[in-house]
This record gives C-alpha cells, structure tokens and sequence, in this order.
C-alpha cells in the first residue's frame, strides 16, 4: 500500500522559526542577566565572544534546522490508520490504527493562533498521552479532519469480547 503524504502548511515554517527565536532569545536574556547580575565578572569572558556564536546558532536553527523540519513534516490519512513523518536530523514516522482512537482534539498555542495553525491531536487506548499529533494545520482541515475522524470511530462497530 502506497501512503499519499501530505505536506504541513506553508506558515508552519515561520511558526517553528519564531519557535526558535523565542527560545533563544531567553536563553540570552538570562545569559545577559548573569552577567549584568554577577558581583564578579572576572570569571565570565567578553560578551562578543558569546555573542557572535549565539548569534550564528540562532541563524543556523531558525533557517537551517526549521527549513528542515519543515521540508520533512507531513501527515497521510489511509482507511486504516493516521500517518505523520517529521524530523530534521533524525526522522520519526509514525502510525496510529483508525480502531485504537479513543478521542481526537484540536490545539491551538498563542503563536499557532496568530498564523492560523493548529494540532490535531489523537489519543488511542492504552495509552498515557498523545500518541499523534500533527502539527502545522490550518484550523479548517484540522477542524474537518478531527470530524471525520469522529465520524470513522462512531461508525466503527463494537466488537464483543466476551465469548459465553
């Protein structure tokens, strides 16, 4: 069986690259306050000389590592499972069946809200968390997906496990 990829959405990309630069930018605030704070200096080296490297970090995960990312993320619905690829160095493909789904929703952080994407999220028996969540859609299709979804489950019958 051939599974028909599907990619994430365009904005997905400048979602993990504001994503990045988010993160690195705490990460410098509390590098610049240890230094501004420290009663001792000494110990601690010229600023430039963490600043370029920071520098040249941030660019290489907001454009390299994100570009990446985003090139490899895409999901793929079949009749019997929910497929979803992702990874920029190390690859994750995985597969949740139609039949373990117990329950489906749609996320949205604050960053995902401003550029109209969300998660699908789906939850399958047995399990402690999310076993797949897609990121990267727009609300509509994740809205018409997690309907569908729905829709599958309920239809699906119920199969007795008790044999008396």
């Amino acid at each position: 069986m051939t599974i028909a990829w599907k990619p994430v959405e365009p904005a997905y990309k400048t979602y993990l690259q504001l994503i990045v630069l988010i993160d690195m930018s705490i990460l410098a605030l509390i590098a610049i306050g240890l230094y501004l704070f420290s009663p001792s200096t000494d110990w601690l080296p010229n600023p430039l000389w963490l600043g370029i490297p920071w520098a040249v970090l941030t660019l290489f995960f907001g454009l390299f590592w994100s570009s990446r990312r985003f090139q490899f993320t895409a999901y793929a619905s079949t009749d019997v499972s929910m497929h979803l690829r992702r990874g920029a160095l190390w690859r994750l493909t995985r597969a949740v069946p139609l039949n373990r789904i117990q329950h489906v929703e749609v996320r949205q952080g604050f960053i995902e809200r401003l550029l109209g994407l969300a998660h699908l999220t789906l939850y399958t028996a047995g399990s402690g968390g999310a076993d797949l969540s897609i990121p990267g859609l727009k609300l509509a299709t994740a809205e018409t997906m997690k309907a569908e979804l729905v829709n599958t489950i309920a239809a699906e019958p119920v199969s007795d496990s008790n044999d008396d």
